[in-house]
């Protein structure tokens, strides 16, 4: 039995984050996009979940978010000390259309108005 990476993600954690993703991504285009967040939180605070969202993930600010901006924000959550029980149980969250939750020592990169 080997060490865990510190920053890296388990493969099960990186499997949940890649179907999640996908699950959000709609149109299939492996980007996701303000109006694919708005659809997929629905009526959970939706607006609210999507602007914190983007605000963490989206590094290059180009209104979307790909597979490597998602992994590396899911890779930087447990580069912060949180661990893989904390980020599985966020995803979960998510995956049941819960509010996204700002992590303890992740700060958003950028303030975005989705209006």
């Amino acid at each position: 039995m080997g060490c865990m990476p510190t920053s890296g993600l388990s493969p099960n954690i990186k499997k949940l984050a890649v179907e999640i993703f996908k699950e959000i991504d709609t149109d299939g285009n492996k980007c996701i996009d303000i109006n694919e967040t708005m659809k997929f939180w629905g009526n959970h605070f939706a607006k609210i979940s999507s602007q914190a969202m983007f605000n963490a993930v989206d590094i290059n600010n180009n209104q979307q978010i790909d597979i490597k901006e998602w992994i590396k924000f899911w890779e930087k959550v447990k580069k912060s000390g949180h661990s893989e029980e904390d980020i599985q149980e966020e995803l979960l969250n998510i995956k049941n259309r819960g509010t996204w939750v700002q992590f303890v020592g992740v700060k958003p990169l950028i303030s975005r108005n989705i209006d």
